[in-house]
């Protein structure tokens, strides 16, 4: 785990603005704004449940519709061997911005360049609304902000984190390989799938 003061809101804020009893709902750029942050280092924040770490979390689709999956790799022993298509993480005090959507872009935008090797522009992420679940150790202290990002798989240099990189079509996907996050996010961003498994 970094050593590292990460962006947290407080659950109390959250829940003012946010039905926090769904598993995934759509939002804009004006109702995260408003949200207050601050920054808690990481090791606190772990253990501290007044507050949710705020996790920007992109899929990536290639011109021909399919996301990008892969298999964990990474330091986040808790989400070990599942699939994934999020990419993103903590957003920290030098992904400066003037609002809290700001930050979250330029968060990702860092991420994307660590995770898959390509610099991408801000307006190429396109906010799709928000997912958090209690189920899970993750979900107990974090609280995703989902992006879809429309990208040239051509580009892509993956890190040791992302292991067995794929593009696949959404149907054709077993979700129950895949980590709940993930799950949530395709159905936000995919209204029709009704095979979640929770």
């Amino acid at each position: 785990m970094k050593n590292e003061n990460v962006m947290c809101v407080p659950i109390e804020a959250l829940m003012a603005t946010f039905d926090m009893s769904q598993q995934y709902w759509t939002a804009d750029e004006k109702s995260i704004n408003v949200l207050p942050y601050e920054y808690i280092n990481r090791s606190v924040a772990e253990k501290n449940f007044t507050h949710k770490q705020i996790i920007p979390y992109a899929v990536a689709q290639n011109g021909k519709g399919e996301v990008l999956c892969y298999q964990r790799h990474g330091s986040e022993k808790r989400l070990a061997d599942f699939y994934s298509v999020g990419i993103g993480g903590h957003v920290n005090e030098h992904d400066t911005g003037e609002t809290l959507s700001k930050r979250l872009i330029n968060g990702l935008r860092r991420e994307f360049k660590e995770e898959v090797g390509i610099e991408m522009g801000a307006r190429q992420f396109n906010l799709a609304g928000m997912i958090n679940e209690e189920q899970t150790e993750v979900g107990h202290c974090h609280t995703g902000v989902v992006f879809r990002v429309l990208v040239d798989n051509a580009d892509f240099t993956f890190d040791a984190e992302i292991g067995n990189p794929q593009w696949k079509r959404i149907a054709d996907l077993d979700l129950s390989k895949f980590e709940l996050w993930s799950a949530l996010a395709l159905t936000l961003l995919n209204k029709d799938l009704s095979d979640i498994e929770n």
